[in-house]
């Protein structure tokens, strides 16, 4: 009976979200960047013991995530300690955070890539996709503030070609109009789809294999032979108890347990930034 109150006050503080002061935050960070050096150090030495710096590091990393901590940096560095680490899925969810951020920075795109590289039997998107993207470059290519830019400039180019006609006659005036308006068309709809898309919900495997099943649970036929790979994204189109409904890059939709996965946001509305 007597440590009957002690159990309370020890359950009540495991329950008790506990925040990081700031001193203890800094504290966490040179651990985690410290850990990370060591990891570069004994990748030609020691590789066993340079992978298990960079998981520690990629653990202290997350202990600021998980703290409310978010900053495009912050996520850039975890993943590239679980980059190193090997944990391909969760590197990839952490760049595509980082890219909320800081979506211009060449360096996050190029990790990105890297570790999309990484996946073993990706999944692609059908060819028609792939060549309406190549044909839509600039879509991907370009950050969404460069893109609304670009297309309020063309839309008000338009609207001053239209105002001038008015006083005076503009040689290949409708071939001009045109071109300006289907291109602001473009761009507007390009930043349109980028809004919308960060409020569907992203999500990447994160398990070594997951089996894709035909509804939401056990008891149902998976829906490929074999399991997928780890890294691979998808798009989540709903949610029952620790399943998740998704449509993966070629089209094809079912169910995945929760916890085979991390879910990306790519909104950072009610996120604390620092």
């Amino acid at each position: 009976m007597i440590l009957l109150p002690t159990l309370l006050l020890t359950l009540a503080a495991i329950a008790s979200p506990v925040h990081l002061s700031s001193e203890q935050q800094v504290a966490v960070l040179q651990e985690a960047q410290t850990a990370y050096e060591l990891g570069i150090e004994l990748q030609t030495s020691d590789p066993v013991a340079s992978k298990e710096a960079f998981r520690r590091s990629a653990n202290r990393f997350n202990v600021l995530v998980n703290d409310g901590i978010e900053n495009g940096k912050l996520w850039y560095d975890l993943g590239n300690a679980q980059l190193q680490s090997g944990e391909i899925g969760e590197s990839i969810a952490a760049y595509l955070s980082a890219k909320r951020y800081i979506p211009s920075d060449g360096r996050v795109e190029a990790n990105l890539e890297y570790a999309r590289s990484s996946i073993t039997h990706p999944i692609t998107g059908e060819s028609s996709t792939s060549m309406l993207k190549r044909l839509a470059f600039w879509h991907t290519s370009l950050p969404t503030q460069v893109r609304l830019a670009l297309g309020l400039t063309i839309w008000c180019s338009f609207w001053a070609c239209v105002t001038i006609r008015l006083f005076r006659v503009i040689p290949g005036f409708k071939t001009v109009t045109i071109m300006l308006g289907l291109s602001a068309m473009a761009f507007g709809v390009s930043v349109g789809a980028d809004i919308a898309d960060q409020y569907q919900g992203h999500g990447v495997l994160t398990a070594q294999e997951v089996i894709v099943r035909k509804g939401n649970g056990l008891n149902y036929d998976a829906m490929f032979k074999e399991p997928i790979h780890e890294g691979i994204e998808f798009k989540i189109l709903g949610r029952r108890s620790n399943w998740l409904h998704i449509q993966l890059p070629n089209g094809v939709e079912g169910w995945i347990e929760k916890d085979n996965a991390q879910i990306v946001t790519l909104s950072s509305e009610s996120k604390k930034h620092s």
